[in-house]
């Protein structure tokens, strides 16, 4: 026998979808107990899940009724407690719902299936650990530094100012064009520093899952189980090049049509150094570090895919 616990985020993509959501669980005709919990502020999901797994000794199959915020803050629970007898599953109602898109042989509409998902099969994936010795965090997806995280930190900020929280998106992009186009870093993997001569970067990613920030396929060679970390820099641009190099980079084109800008590796670990604090983008998340350190954690949480997919590879 196992538990089946559901967190619903009410205001993953925009609109409360936790009536329909909790009819549609509530109708589900299996024997095993289930539990259906709201999240109510942010990180309310992870002591969801501390609380809810150190009452309980049988398995627990934990759905992520949300975005991929939602998720990262389950996955966050789940590798705290430090329990392996429970498996994380997505019920993507949220507006990005990136990490999923890493299966891409599965639709969104596989994982909306709820008779599909309790009754999944269990696939174990890395994580990644990211911290500066004050401050963690555990990624399920992507972790980055440099432009992309200005933005996100940008949209945080201008989310905050009612009259501007609709552009905040645009306003960000914006800002960043103008301002955080250069991030000077020195970048390590695998304790092997990169040789730049300016160590001037658009952007580093350190990627697990494939894809990040509403469909860009920034990683499309990446693994969720082979023990590494996929790491993509992409040196300083102009703007012209920018732009022409956005439509190539949410493909997924980019390793190999922008050679001349791109650099693909695999690792296990990777630290950032930089002159001052740092943006680091972890699952959505913006959390300023000191000199943070990437590390891959093999084999480190069990996800659920849909029972009709559940033999599909996890990986590319």
């Amino acid at each position: 026998m196992c538990q089946h616990l559901f967190i619903i985020n009410p205001k993953a993509g925009g609109r409360d979808r936790s009536h329909e959501l909790t009819q549609a669980i509530r109708a589900l005709v299996i024997e095993d107990p289930i539990e259906i919990r709201k999240t109510e502020y942010p990180g309310h999901a992870m002591q969801i899940v501390r609380d809810f797994l150190k009452d309980h000794t049988e398995f627990v199959r934990i759905y992520s009724c949300g975005g991929d915020g939602t998720l990262s803050e389950i996955v966050h629970g789940m590798y705290e407690s430090d329990n392996k007898h429970c498996a994380v599953g997505v019920v993507p109602i949220g507006s990005g719902n990136d990490f999923i898109k890493a299966f891409e042989e599965v639709g969104s509409d596989d994982f909306l299936d709820l008779n599909a998902m309790t009754g999944g099969e269990c696939h174990t994936v890395d994580l990644m650990e990211v911290g500066d010795g004050e401050k963690s965090a555990v990624s399920i997806n992507i972790v980055s530094a440099g432009y992309d995280a200005a933005v996100a930190a940008g949209m945080q900020k201008y989310k905050r100012i009612p009259l501007l929280k609709n552009f905040a998106y645009k306003l960000s992009v914006l800002e960043c064009l103008i301002s955080k186009m250069k991030h000077r870093f020195r970048l390590i993997a695998d304790g092997k520093e990169i040789r730049d001569p300016s160590n001037d970067y658009l952007f580093a990613i350190a990627a697990n899952g494939k894809f990040y920030g509403g469909g860009f396929k920034a990683s499309p060679l990446s693994s969720l189980d082979d023990g590494k970390m996929d790491f993509i820099r992409i040196k300083t641009v102009t703007r012209l090049t920018f732009l022409k190099l956005v439509g190539s980079f949410r493909r997924g084109e980019h390793l190999e049509t922008m050679k001349e800008f791109v650099t693909w590796q695999r690792c296990e670990t990777l630290q950032i150094l930089g002159e001052n604090d740092i943006p680091v983008n972890v699952d959505g998340e913006i959390i300023e570090m000191h000199n943070p350190v990437i590390r891959i954690v093999p084999s480190a949480v069990q996800v659920i895919l849909p029972m009709k997919t559940a033999d599909l590879p996890v990986g590319v």
